[in-house]
């Protein structure tokens, strides 16, 4: 009998998981629904694919198209999945999606065990691959070393062009989720003493990560104590996921944050037709151009010379366009003007980067091991985001179908019979960790 599977959402993130479904669906015996509100362009190459434009809060609806399918994948944005996985548990409809395993999902797990169905999550990039390269370089030292500390880092980059793109940095998944990036705060442990990081501090946490003798940037990325136990490392000094960045974003990200423009609780009215500049300037209250370069050097130590000053000014913050949003928060009003330089060309081509970095002691010498995955995209369609965010999920559901996984309740990717085997592929498929030791 034919497998349903269902795919709510089809932005940024899905071209690859699709691509794949779509290339093996007759080995593994799967049908293909593609919920979104806009059907992408890419879909066009697939024949044998069922598409609806259906709004996911219409709830009777989306429960008629899960009620009779074998496994739903979520790329919805975030505030969606506790909905989706409570119909998902109530039908006894398995699920996967990419997004972090929070408290309110949490308490669907006996639904999942009763209704004998499963949620795999975190099962993307980051979080995903991470936990997955993580735990098998954690196994494998934990055999004959103590590891004393680990640090993870990922970021979702664009292929070096300083002088078009100064940032290195454009939106190769859900920009909201980019704009509102730290909201949660982060906790991690250094040399073992809890850290807690406000939003308004997160950006100026970062430390320098040098990649094959590049510099890139890496802050802190929500709680990374909760995975203490997850990863198994009990008594580690040093605990820390983050997000890796080029170098000056984290700098001028940071006043981006601290002027305001990322607030996403008060409501703005553009009733006098706001510029890009009057936006920018809405709490610096400069008078001029001139009198802002002043403010930003004088009260922020950015210089017009500076790298931070020219990610700004490319990003068009300096600019008498006027912005057409009429009313919202200060972020929406933020994401309007980055959508004006931040969103793919067909030219562009994105990088992911991921790095990890362990200190450990064996036969009481200390040594250090780093394990590095550089993956470029082909085109602004099928990116290296999508290809790291959607290939994880799609060799799930293949394993999950050839080896008739059924074990319910709630899942992450910790598992060595879930993360061996799915390793093994994507480094076939070019996903490939590099691994150096070497002693301190």
């Amino acid at each position: 009998m034919t497998k349903k599977i269902v795919l709510l959402g089809a932005g940024r993130s899905s071209s690859y998981l699709i691509k794949y479904l779509y290339n093996y669906r007759l080995q593994l015996n799967i049908s293909l629904v593609i919920i979104s509100d806009i059907q992408p362009t890419f879909l066009n190459d697939y024949n044998d694919i069922k598409f609806m434009s259906i709004d996911v809060n219409d709830n009777d609806n989306i429960n008629s198209i899960i009620k009779n399918s074998f496994l739903v994948v979520s790329l919805l944005p975030p505030g969606f999945h506790f909905m989706i996985a409570k119909i998902c548990s109530d039908l006894g409809v398995n699920m996967i999606t990419a997004s972090y395993l929070d408290n309110n999902i949490k308490s669907l797990e006996k639904s999942f065990i009763k209704n004998k169905c499963f949620l795999f999550m975190e099962m993307g990039l980051d979080p995903g691959i991470d936990h997955m390269s993580a735990m098998k370089i954690i196994n494998d030292l934990k055999k004959d070393s103590q590891i004393l500390e680990f640090e993870s880092y990922t970021g979702g980059l664009i292929k070096d062009n300083n002088k078009k793109n100064p940032w290195g940095y454009k939106f190769t998944w859900n920009p909201s989720n980019l704009i509102l990036a730290g909201i949660d705060n982060a906790r991690y442990i250094e040399k073992g003493r809890l850290k807690f990081i406000p939003y308004n501090n997160l950006f100026k946490d970062h430390k320098e990560i040098i990649i094959n003798n590049k510099i890139y940037e890496g802050y802190p990325n929500r709680d990374s104590v909760k995975y203490k136990k997850l990863y198994g490392l009990k008594n580690i000094k040093t605990l820390r996921r983050g997000t890796l960045r080029n170098k000056s974003f984290c700098n001028t990200w940071d006043l981006i944050v601290n002027i305001g423009l990322t607030n996403n609780k008060i409501e703005i009215k553009n009733s006098n037709k706001m510029t890009f500049f009057d936006f920018f300037n809405m709490n610096l209250k400069a008078k001029s151009l001139n009198h802002l370069n002043s403010v930003l050097e004088k009260d922020y130590n950015i210089k017009p010379s500076s790298d931070e000053y020219k990610n700004l000014k490319w990003s068009g913050f300096f600019s008498n366009k006027i912005l057409r949003l009429e009313k919202g928060f200060a972020s929406d009003f933020l994401l309007e003007i980055l959508n004006d330089k931040w969103c793919l060309e067909s030219t562009d081509i994105d990088l992911i980067i991921m790095y990890h970095s362990f200190i450990f002691k064996k036969n009481n010498n200390l040594k250090k091991l780093t394990s590095f995955l550089k993956v470029e995209g082909e085109d602004n369609i099928y990116t290296a985001m999508s290809k790291t965010v959607g290939m994880p999920i799609a060799l799930l559901i293949e394993q999950i179908i050839i080896k008739k996984y059924k074990k319910p309740g709630i899942h992450l990717p910790f598992d060595q019979e879930i993360y061996l085997p799915l390793l093994s592929k994507m480094s076939n498929l070019g996903l490939v960790f590099e691994e150096k030791i070497t002693s301190i």
